[in-house]
């Protein structure tokens, strides 16, 4: 893939929601993490979107979902926090 990659934490609400949108909608692979994203319908229907779990205060869940968005996508270029 040729798509940029980026992580967003907290893409269950807010400014964390619209900016997994507005990336996806630029043509960029999105990594939607939230603390519960098997609540999340959404975010889960948009192309170029994984939705997965992180909670921030959780070191061993920040792994995780690296993981899951290397598998994914095979590279992670921008985080936003």
């Amino acid at each position: 893939m040729n798509n940029k990659t980026i992580l967003i934490t907290g893409c269950s609400t807010g400014f964390g929601r619209l900016t997994a949108k507005l990336f996806q909608s630029k043509g960029w692979n999105v990594i939607a993490t939230m603390r519960s994203p098997e609540k999340e319908a959404e975010l889960a229907e948009l192309s170029n979107v994984l939705v997965t779990k992180l909670d921030v205060t959780k070191q061993h869940s920040v792994g995780e979902a690296v993981a899951a968005g290397m598998a994914e996508f095979g590279r992670i270029d921008a985080l936003m926090h």
